[in-house]
């Protein structure tokens, strides 16, 4: 993969639209450098912009997004790709692109089809800085323990405790960029029992610190 696609990834990952955009309009002055040239081969330009989407979606799958979703407008993206008949519409396509990859990743389950699943997203969301466990979340909207876990996983994407942990990490990452909190601070304002745990989780989701995470972001407000 090139080192431009793999800033990209890493741009949108950490939700930094200035940084990802900027990256983005240096690969794709990359990719008519690399191909376009004067006789300005469309077909190309295409090729490329359908390998970043897929590049986007397999990077994505295996995160914590909704997966039905990601399928969907992967293909409504490469349709898209398919139609434009001028180069300067393929830039805007993958700007939009790019923008659509930042947007997705904020989003919180908050409206789903089943009523019980929104309740019980509505009640941790209220509740993230306490102790979220399936039982007690189960109990607050007054339904089973089991029943719970089937619903979330069908209905949701994800296991509860990986929920739990993607909607704790996003908030604070909001901490992180806009507060000066300490991880420790950070780590019990988001239901965590310890600040390590809090770094080991954030980690393994951002692929990198909290402490990191702050100086990336501090970086770009200059």
């Amino acid at each position: 993969m090139m080192p431009l696609e793999k800033n990209l990834l890493k741009n949108i990952s950490t939700r930094d639209e200035c940084r990802a955009l900027n990256t983005y309009n240096e690969l794709y002055s990359t990719y008519l450098k690399m191909d376009v040239g004067i006789d300005c081969n469309l077909r190309t330009l295409k090729n490329h912009l359908i390998c970043l989407n897929t590049i986007i979606y397999n990077n994505y799958f295996f995160s914590h997004m909704c997966k039905k979703k990601l399928i969907y407008h992967r293909c409504c993206f490469i349709e898209k790709i398919e139609r434009q008949k001028k180069i300067e519409h393929l830039y805007l396509l993958g700007k939009e692109m790019v923008l659509f990859s930042l947007s997705i990743k904020e989003e919180k389950f908050v409206n789903t089809k089943h009523p019980i699943i929104n309740k019980a997203l509505i009640y941790i969301n209220n509740n993230l800085d306490g102790d979220l466990t399936l039982q007690k979340v189960a109990d607050g909207i007054h339904v089973s323990k089991n029943y719970l876990s089937f619903l979330f996983s069908d209905h949701v994407g994800y296991s509860f405790s990986e929920y739990i942990n993607i909607v704790k990490i996003d908030r604070a990452k909001e901490l992180l960029k806009n507060t000066s909190l300490s991880l420790l601070d950070i780590a019990l304002e988001c239901g965590f029992n310890s600040q390590s745990y809090f770094c080991y989780v954030f980690k393994k989701l951002e692929k990198m610190s909290p402490k990191q995470y702050k100086i990336d972001h501090n970086k770009c407000l200059f």
